[in-house]
């Protein structure tokens, strides 16, 4: 499996675990029809989810994720 499908996977991932508790905590606080309880577990998940980053080198793109909360970028090999 090559890096960029690795890199795009777990973002996938890890952004619909996010989208699906918050959607799960948001039916707690909201009611059920509510433009709130829409809106807020996919504006969250946006901005939670750790973004995707790529970097052009000599030897080739290299693919990583890079979290809000670290500025360590999270590399992914082939």
């Amino acid at each position: 499996m090559s890096a960029k499908i690795k890199m795009y996977l777990v973002y996938g991932v890890v952004f619909l675990a996010l989208f699906l508790g918050i959607w799960v905590l948001s039916g707690y606080m909201f009611e059920p029809d509510s433009a709130m309880r829409k809106l807020t577990p996919i504006i969250a998940s946006i901005i939670l989810s750790p973004k995707p980053h790529v970097v052009e080198t000599q030897s080739g793109r290299q693919y990583g994720l890079k979290s809000l909360f670290s500025k360590k970028i999270y590399w992914f090999k082939d």
